[in-house]
């Protein structure tokens, strides 16, 4: 049975009359174990549900709109806590005064297959997913090495990956797998390893790489350093030597280098054909190749474009024959080698419009800056930023709208 914590108000689910105090029994036919099998059965605009209050069991019907939630929240659905405590850890980089959800270090492979978070996978993990066949999953692996890989996640022993992707794979679970790169642990040798071994793995889909990020908060972490132009150079081939093996072997470059890789190398980004069916963009893998895929389209209206000092160069490329101007916004709030976009803060892209006289009464920002509250890093909403800079705040999700 699944017990119910709290129904959303307004929601298909609050008008049922069903209560925290009771709990599902089935949905739709199918027992209910937990909120994964609750997704499951779910899927449709309508569930019949079998419920239990005390010690009557009771039978409903609920109807929804498409798009609307159901509006359930279970008992024991909330992420599992990260017991790692990786030497790259962004949670343990953060300053305080950042909102509160985002001190919160999950490591749950049911949100890795519901949200597409990424897990480091333990045993118990590995048979749950198998049992309950969820794919595809986003797994951490930075290294095949389990002593490597221990380092790396700061547990104090060996850390095995390698046989269970491979449980995963053979069980029909496709895999998305990330390397983050951090030079003297992972890097050179151990990375051509990593990749051969994931890739000689059908259930491993695609592996992301991209540079360890670092921001100004590290007092007590330990010393860490971003890859240099030689480095970012060299994984680059590296990635570029196990995609023609796959290329031959899967049909498919396999291995994505992120968009930083090549700026750090100072060569040019790859076009979007590069990416295949890649779906690693959220990783900071292919976003500039799409950016540049709307190069030539007229953009109309005017406006100043805030953006990171990562792309802000790209988009000014993109946008040099139109009425926009682009600010590249510093981080101060986590230090200037942070440039990506979706981790400026409210405050400074206040201090960036202020500091720039020309700006235009309307100012865009990228939908990454905020959560799904429409909240910054920092708290700030879109209208707490207008009335902050005295501009008028549009929030798109790409450059794509301005045309």
């Amino acid at each position: 049975m699944l017990g119910i914590l709290s129904i959303a108000p307004g929601s298909p689910a609050s008008t049922t009359g069903l209560r925290s105090i009771d709990k599902l029994i089935s949905c739709n036919g199918n027992p209910l174990n937990d909120w994964i099998d609750f997704l499951y059965s779910a899927r449709g605009l309508f569930l019949d549900l079998v419920y239990r209050r005390g010690p009557v069991v009771r039978k409903l019907t609920i109807r929804r709109n498409p798009s609307i939630e159901w509006g359930f929240t279970f008992h024991g659905q909330e992420p599992a806590v990260c017991r790692k405590k990786c030497i790259f850890c962004f949670v343990d980089q953060l300053p305080p005064g950042v909102r509160s959800s985002l001190l919160v270090k999950d490591d749950d492979v049911r949100y890795s297959f519901v949200q597409g978070t990424y897990v480091t996978l333990d045993n118990d993990d590995t048979e749950y997913a198998i049992r309950k066949h969820l794919t595809p999953l986003h797994i951490s692996v930075h290294s095949t090495d389990p002593a490597v890989r221990g380092r790396i996640l700061g547990t104090r022993r060996e850390e095995p990956v390698l046989q269970m992707l491979e449980n995963l794979s053979r069980a029909g679970i496709e895999m998305e797998t990330q390397i983050v790169v951090v030079p003297g642990f992972n890097d050179g040798e151990e990375l051509a390893e990593t990749l051969e071994d994931l890739s000689a793995i059908l259930g491993v889909v695609s592996a992301g790489v991209v540079p360890v990020g670092l921001t100004r908060h590290r007092n007590g972490l330990p010393r860490l350093r971003r890859p240099s132009k030689t480095e970012a150079i060299h994984i680059i081939d590296q990635c570029s030597v196990c995609s023609r093996k796959t290329m031959q072997t899967r049909g498919s470059r396999w291995v994505y280098p992120s968009d930083e890789f090549f700026i750090i190398a100072g060569l040019d980004i790859p076009p979007l054909s590069f990416y295949e069916n890649c779906t690693l963009r959220e990783n900071g893998i292919g976003l500039l190749a799409e950016l540049f895929s709307i190069s030539g389209k007229k953009f109309t209206g005017n406006g100043t474009v805030c953006t990171g000092t990562l792309a802000a160069p790209y988009i000014r490329h993109v946008l040099e024959d139109s009425t926009y101007n682009v600010i590249a916004v510093e981080n101060t709030l986590l230090g200037s080698e942070i440039g990506a976009a979706g981790l400026l803060s409210g405050a400074d892209i206040v201090r960036s419009v202020k500091m720039h006289a020309d700006s235009y009464n309307s100012v865009i920002l990228p939908g990454v800056m905020f959560n799904h509250d429409m909240l910054t890093l920092d708290d700030l909403s879109p209208d707490e930023i207008s009335k902050l800079t005295g501009r008028e705040i549009l929030v798109i999700r790409n450059l794509e709208e301005l045309a």
